[in-house]
């Protein structure tokens, strides 16, 4: 008996042991999971040269459907051919669209036409000895003959159809251009005509400064030429003290044979649309100079309708030559950079149906 209660209060005392020595489990905790950041969203990829915005409206119902056929980003190489070549796949020639070879001195060489690094290079050359003479305000001329390039799409354009560009201005004494023309050389439009000379001996720093955008409707029999001439064919833009101060983006929307819708870097500079001020300096064609009649009737006038083909080159103009301002052999030796015009693309969109 006495073993019996000796048995029992071992048991006891080990089991109230056991219960002393029983850690207390927590109590289960809710599972949240520690939330985890947003993952940052993807950067956009960069627009390129064929996705930044047309700023142009394309119309209600319609869209901007990008013409591969002609334009280019000039991402190859052309080192300039001595005779009249087709480069781009076929969409230029190295030469303008018929066998004149500039204004006032200028002579465009084929040569002087090259492709690198990304960019068309419209190049500037003097040969010793060379002139070449030209009409002046009281007779023909003789200077020394400066070689600059041209070049022609061989591909034609005709509205609606917007085309814009991105350019570096050659900070030379003579004239950028990217511009229009039709084949008869009788409806032009100019989407970028300016002088870029940054130069303490340009007495006429005013060009320099301003980016001339216009057009011309022309009869070459006998020679008439109508060209607006309002304050604002003469753009001065922020940012550009120069027009050669830095790359822009300029473009034209030529809508209708009536209506020019000019933009500079994705703005709208100028509307050209009066076509009905007959004797004004405004308007596409005042003078009735694209009427199937003489002028001065203009009931028939037809206004930018013809098909251009697309030039781009640098020009030493009459009026500018015969003020002595045009580079000088130390000029073009020593700066071939400033007197190159680089296109880094042209691009050209026309308005569709939407889908």
């Amino acid at each position: 008996m006495k073993k019996i209660a000796m048995f029992l209060a071992l048991t006891i005392s080990l089991y109230s042991c056991s219960q002393d020595s029983v850690v207390e489990e927590p109590e289960e905790k809710e599972n949240k999971e520690t939330p985890k950041d947003p993952e940052p969203e993807p950067e956009p990829e960069p627009l390129s040269w064929k996705t930044i915005p047309v700023p142009a409206n394309a119309g209600d119902g319609k869209k901007w459907e990008f013409q591969e056929d002609i334009s280019d980003d000039f991402e190859y190489e052309f080192t300039g051919e001595n005779s009249l070549s087709e480069f781009g796949s076929g969409k230029w020639t190295n030469f303008y669209h018929n066998t004149w070879k500039g204004p006032g001195p200028t002579i465009w060489r084929h040569e002087n036409v090259t492709v690198s690094d990304g960019n068309l290079r419209v190049l500037t050359t003097r040969e010793d000895g060379e002139t070449k003479s030209y009409g002046g305000s009281n007779g023909t001329l003789t200077d020394k003959a400066t070689r600059l390039g041209c070049v022609t799409s061989t591909k034609r354009v005709i509205y609606p159809v917007f085309v814009e560009a991105r350019v570096k201005v050659a900070n030379a004494f003579f004239a950028s251009d990217i511009w229009m023309l039709s084949p008869d050389d009788t409806q032009e439009i100019d989407i970028l005509e300016t002088y870029g000379a940054q130069n303490p001996r340009n007495e006429q720093q005013w060009f320099s400064e301003r980016f001339h955008i216009s057009h011309h409707v022309f009869i070459r029999d006998p020679f008439l030429d109508y060209q607006p001439k309002d304050e604002s064919t003469w753009q001065k833009i922020d940012g550009y003290p120069y027009t050669s101060s830095d790359w822009v983006r300029i473009g034209v929307y030529w809508k209708s044979p009536t209506d020019l819708e000019y933009y500079l870097n994705g703005e709208l500079i100028k509307v050209m649309d009066n076509l009905d001020t007959v004797g004004s300096k405004d308007g596409i064609d005042p003078l009735g100079y694209t009427s199937a009649s003489a002028p001065p009737n203009t009931s028939d006038r037809t206004g930018l309708s013809k098909e251009m083909d697309i030039i781009i080159n640098t020009e030493v103009q009459n009026w500018n030559a015969e003020a002595g301002r045009m580079p000088t052999d130390e000029e073009i030796a020593n700066s071939p950079e400033d007197h190159t015009l680089k296109v880094d693309w042209i691009r050209i969109f026309k308005p569709v149906e939407e889908n």
